[in-house]
């Protein structure tokens, strides 16, 4: 017998059957810069598909909030709920006392067992999920999922062993993707160095 006839199909879930959806803090108006701040906060800015941009240079403010805030934690997912493109970003080891903005969904997972964080924000960020994503966009000039849209999500989850091995790939193709750039950038930086010695 063929090992194709012991292949697990993946299942199909919402995402609401296996993580929680929370919009984040709820600042009115501009949110108040402050140098020595002990909140960091998360924007729509700083989150990339490969995770936050420079977290050790979130904007810092303070909060008097009625109730203790809801932090962020380790592995987390947020997605923005702005743009033509959601996107999705993992959080590893967010400093201690972050918020975001309610401009980006916090996702938190509450079913381990099916499906691992990482692999949640990748499938996030692929064609099939942002396409339902986008037909579930409201807005004519400003594109803004709705939570029910995230929650309502259909995500293919195959076994963990098998979503283990996906998110392996894409990170080792995420960090030749960063090499690559890199090498590009030096290149540039030394034909500029040549081309203004020369002319």
């Amino acid at each position: 017998m063929s090992s194709y006839s012991h292949r697990v199909e993946p299942s199909t879930l919402r995402l609401a059957d296996i993580a929680s959806v929370r919009q984040g803090h709820p600042f009115r108006g501009a949110i108040a810069e402050v140098s020595d701040g002990p909140v960091r906060v998360i924007q729509l800015k700083n989150v990339t598909a490969s995770g936050l941009h420079e977290p050790h240079a979130l904007l810092r403010t303070r909060l008097r909030p009625r109730k203790e805030p809801e932090w962020v934690r380790h592995e987390d997912v947020l997605l923005t709920a702005r743009g033509n493109r959601p996107v999705a970003a993992l959080l590893c080891s967010p400093p201690p006392d972050t918020v975001c903005t309610p401009h980006l969904y916090v996702i938190r997972v509450t079913s381990t067992c099916t499906v691992l964080p990482a692999f949640l924000a990748w499938q996030l960020n692929q064609p099939p999920a942002q396409e339902q994503l986008r037909r579930q966009s409201a807005g004519s000039r400003q594109k803004s999922v709705r939570k029910i849209a995230v929650e309502q999500l259909v995500l293919r989850l195959p076994p963990l062993a098998q979503q283990r091995r996906i998110v392996a790939i894409a990170r080792a193709a995420q960090l030749e993707c960063s090499r690559l750039e890199a090498l590009i950038a030096a290149r540039r930086q030394e034909i500029a160095a040549v081309t203004a010695r020369l002319l």
